[in-house]
């Protein structure tokens, strides 16, 4: 009688020790996965760095025949061997045939998460015994105004609008689908886009701007959607996310994640239209899809890299490195730097061809004034005004 007590105990014991480790495991991963977000408030990395926990709990199991929480113990404890287990998980993820970017990123969170429960990771012993496999640089295909062209001819407004603001502004998706109307400045010339630094991916706001192209498609879709209007202040919309999710359906997951939804309903709309036409649905050397809103954000940089220089580009793109250069340039500098670009941003062969028209226009202007100018000169001063003969009758 007493055996069986005594092994009810312990079972007892048992149970309430592994729902006590199971209940720490999971609040240290919440811990962790919570401070991921705290610091970059992306949502994406979040769910990267989740995935990367998945991967390591299956790889304790399968390698090891023991949870998460007893390998990091086991490390700590140094019954087991840090670099050892770290080697181990690298060739894990390899055998899974993850890829090279998708394992070193994988291998970062568990790095994040073993520093989260103490453990130490000297950089140096680290990169002496721990290899990686090398990250393959593939070729890309570069796209061209008429392959976007062809892309927008059949798409929705709101798809097309979005398609103009990525190849016009350098903005990444995710900051698109977060733009407020009190983020887009209509008063200014060029229109600039106000990115906020809680929708920005490195964390700080910038600006960039739009073409006439692009303005003149959102002033149409804000007026469809939301009734905006022109020369009007739209209070009641300045808080307004103008590339939201339109429709009410899947409501929960919208409320779970609107940011999401919304990027996530506008690369299935792009994904869909690019089906439809069989040559645009092109393939990359590593076997991704040619198309898609990064690529757009990559037209940008070249275009406007090729007009402006490498620094203006990264910059309105958000890259940190260049922002403290494109900040020390004078207001009126950095507009007139965007619109020497803009007739080489503007996709529609008509926008480009009604703004060389303007500049021809204005040109033209400025030689009649000239030449006027020369006339009361001569005048003035009792010069002989030449005739001049028309080589053209």
């Amino acid at each position: 009688m007493k055996y069986i007590k005594y092994i009810t105990l312990n079972i007892s014991t048992y149970t309430l020790l592994f729902m006590t480790t199971q209940l720490t495991s999971q609040q240290v991963a919440t811990e962790f996965l919570d401070s991921v977000y705290l610091i970059s408030h992306s949502e994406k990395t979040k769910i990267t760095y989740q995935t990367a926990l998945n991967h390591f709990r299956k790889f304790s199991q399968y390698y090891y025949d023991l949870d998460e929480v007893q390998v990091v113990s086991q490390i700590k404890s140094e019954e087991l061997d840090l670099y050892q287990v770290i080697r181990n998980f690298v060739i894990y993820l390899d055998k899974k045939k993850i890829k090279a970017q998708g394992l070193r990123t994988y291998l970062s969170g568990i790095k994040g998460y073993l520093r989260h429960w103490g453990i130490r990771i000297n950089s140096d012993d680290y990169k002496q015994m721990i290899k990686v496999p090398k990250v393959v640089r593939t070729r890309e295909i570069a796209l061209t105004k008429e392959m976007i062209l062809r892309i927008m001819r059949n798409s929705s407004s709101k798809l097309q609008t979005t398609i103009l603001f990525s190849c016009s502004s350098g903005l990444r998706i995710g900051e698109i689908v977060q733009l407020k109307l009190s983020d887009i400045d209509f008063d200014s010339v060029p229109i600039k886009i106000n990115v906020r630094a809680e929708i920005a991916k490195g964390g700080s706001s910038r600006e960039t701007f739009i073409t006439t192209e692009t303005v003149k498609a959102l002033k149409d879709y804000l007026k469809k959607n939301f009734s905006w209007q022109e020369d009007h202040p739209n209070w009641n919309l300045q808080e307004t996310v103008v590339f939201g999710r339109l429709s009410q359906n899947n409501i929960d997951s919208i409320a779970k994640n609107p940011t999401q939804s919304a990027k996530q309903m506008l690369q299935t709309a792009l994904r869909r239209e690019i089906e439809k036409i069989p040559e645009l649905s092109l393939r990359n050397e590593n076997g991704r899809r040619a198309i898609h809103f990064h690529a757009f954000r990559k037209y940008f940089r070249t275009i406007l890299g090729n007009v402006c220089g490498r620094d203006y580009a990264e910059a309105l793109m958000g890259h940190g490195f260049y922002m403290d250069t494109y900040y020390q340039l004078p207001e009126d500098k950095k507009r007139q730097m965007y619109l020497d670009a803009e007739p080489h941003l503007t996709l529609s062969d008509v926008e480009a061809v009604e703004k060389n028209i303007k500049k021809l226009s204005e040109k033209n202007s400025q030689l009649e004034e000239k030449f006027n100018d020369l006339l009361e000169y001569l005048r003035t001063n009792s010069i002989e005004i030449p005739i001049i003969k028309n080589t053209n009758q």
